[in-house]
């Protein structure tokens, strides 16, 4: 049987990790475009269960084509807990959260938003057990993003509706990072107790968002609305594109960057260039428009993660 595995081998030529990096945030520009484009509109909890069931079986066939077997296994028992955690935290209530933001401020600003996640990542990791206390150009790089992030937020939005909702939106986003970053958090700590393999630790997290949400929306009794929701061949079609495209292929793609790129900081900055992507994408696809403090607001931003990485 052939296998499929992630790549730790020599890049298969010059730059690849760079182009795969700058591939990844495109594809996750894509995704969000055609999230904000479902119709008819679809609860966060429900499309994400969707995004994340289809995403599963995506991750459940390359495990299966990598190891023979289609469940992830070999991976010892305490990183296995800090994996299922880190799924529910980022998979389950970070992309639920991010999803919502995304319906009350559009792709482009929850993107910009979410730039706080290496800035939250950074300050958490000063904690123990990693214990790493960041050098000048990192607290640097923490001012500048922050007030790249503060200056797209203070263009007010073009369009009344989600003028009135841009303070809930980038609170949902700004908790959605926190979320994320907790959950990166706890990724890398489960790589550091028991090394494995990344695509192993990518379909642990994955199936765990997605039960978690079962669960709860079998508890609170919403999970035949949700199916209900998701179940015209439109929508169907269009979540699934998403999940393929964005979530499986993106994350695929980002530890391909990783693993390719000569500096890893390099990599991390150009998986972080969907806010860039987003603004020509989302003024043909969603007639948004932006004006100067969105442009230099979301340049800022990329630039102060640029600091952060480097």
């Amino acid at each position: 049987m052939p296998t499929l595995s992630l790549p730790v081998a020599a890049a298969p030529f010059p730059g690849a990790g760079e182009a795969l990096g700058a591939l990844c945030a495109l594809l996750w520009a894509g995704s969000g475009i055609v999230f904000a484009r479902i119709h008819p509109p679809v609860g966060a909890a429900a499309l994400n269960l969707g995004k994340n069931l289809a995403a599963s079986l995506c991750f459940l066939v390359a495990v299966w084509l990598a190891t023979g077997s289609p469940w992830p296994a070999g991976i010892g028992t305490e990183a296995l807990g800090l994996l299922i955690a880190s799924g529910v935290l980022g998979l389950m209530l970070c992309d639920t959260l991010l999803l919502r933001s995304l319906m009350e401020v559009g792709p482009q600003r929850m993107s910009t938003v979410f730039l706080l996640v290496p800035v939250l990542t950074a300050l958490g990791a000063m904690a123990p057990p990693f214990s790493e206390f960041p050098p000048l150009a990192t607290w640097l790089g923490i001012a500048v993003t922050l007030g790249g992030i503060l200056l797209v937020l203070s263009e007010p939005h073009a369009d009344p509706v989600r003028r009135g909702n841009a303070r809930r939106g980038a609170a949902l986003a700004a908790t959605a990072a926190l979320l994320q970053a907790a959950g990166l958090l706890l990724t890398r700590r489960a790589a550091t107790l028991d090394p494995h393999d990344p695509l192993l630790g990518a379909a642990v997290r994955m199936l765990a968002g997605t039960a978690g949400l079962a669960v709860m929306g079998a508890l609170g009794g919403r999970l035949g609305r949700w199916g209900r929701e998701l179940a015209p061949r439109r929508v169907a079609v269009a979540v699934f594109a998403a999940a393929f495209f964005g979530t499986f292929l993106g994350i695929w793609t980002s530890q391909m960057s990783l693993a390719w790129s000569t500096h890893t900081g390099v990599a991390v900055l150009l998986s972080s260039l969907m806010p860039i992507y987003l603004i020509p994408l989302s003024t043909l696809f969603l007639g948004e428009r932006f004006g100067r403090r969105a442009w230099w607001g979301t340049a800022v931003a990329v630039g102060g993660v640029a600091l952060l990485v480097s």
